[in-house]
């Protein structure tokens, strides 16, 4: 039996890619098209169709073009799809954390803002912004947790999704708390209430009032010695906030409630 050909067309059609870049893959000699005597048409195999698939779906993953060749195998593989994929899945991830970074900084400068003051230091803030490493997280892989502690974080998310939540949640209210301080806001203001609130709030999310998982944060932070120094830098600038904020939250909060 003639094995089936494709038109360019056909192949668009079936692939949902256009023929235009259908075409360019052919140019750049990513998926090369079999010819006619002429060679002004272009046909295409039901491989070539499997191929295309890959480069477009490897291509929505955010693998460069440059990079696809070298992806491309047998579809019956499932160990180099799964290597390709593991592979992508991390450089996904650290993009991904540079966003959750870039978002905490700017939420942290526009908490600022709102509060209304006429003289904010944006220009130390954004320099400080520029300075930060937004391969932090990545950092904490070679922190020495006590074991019992590393055993409860494992127990809470063997996959450590929570915890990554919990650090930037952390880390966003450390820059917020930065900000404060660098534009001189009091804790006794409108400003430090609310921000002890957030900060309140956190610490009840974070331990979900499990005294087990109190103890275990309360651990990681007497071994803050051990952290990266941007964040043992940034936590040591902002800790005296922190804590009156949050005491005078608990105050107000107190009183309201009697």
């Amino acid at each position: 039996m003639c094995e089936k050909l494709y038109s360019v067309g056909e192949l668009a059609a079936l692939s949902g890619a256009t023929i235009r870049t259908i075409q360019y893959y052919d140019k750049i000699e990513l998926l090369v098209a079999k010819r006619d005597k002429n060679k002004k048409q272009r046909y295409y195999t039901q491989n070539d169709l499997l191929t295309l698939q890959q480069i477009l779906f490897y291509k929505k993953l955010g693998v460069p073009l440059k990079e696809i060749k070298n992806h491309l195998v047998n579809v019956n593989n499932k160990h180099g799809v799964r290597d390709i994929l593991k592979d992508q899945s991390e450089i996904l991830f650290q993009k991904e954390m540079e966003i959750k970074m870039n978002i905490a900084i700017i939420e942290a400068i526009v908490a600022t803002i709102d509060t209304g003051q006429s003289n904010h230091d944006l220009e130390s803030m954004m320099e400080l912004a520029l300075k930060l490493n937004k391969e932090t997280i990545f950092d904490y892989s070679t922190v020495s947790f006590d074991q019992k502690t590393t055993e409860l974080f494992k127990e809470r998310d063997p996959n450590y999704k929570e915890i990554i939540e919990v650090y930037w949640h952390w880390k966003k209210l450390i820059l917020e708390a930065t900000s404060h301080k660098i534009n001189n806001i009091l804790y006794k203001s409108d400003t430090g209430y609310h921000f002890g609130k957030k900060w309140y709030e956190f610490i009840e999310r974070a331990t979900d009032h499990n005294s087990e998982v109190i103890e275990a944060y309360t651990s990681g932070l007497e071994q803050s010695h051990q952290w990266p120094e941007e964040d043992l830098f940034l936590f040591n600038f902002c800790r005296d906030f922190i804590d009156c904020t949050y005491s005078y939250y608990c105050e107000k909060k107190g009183g309201e409630e009697n």
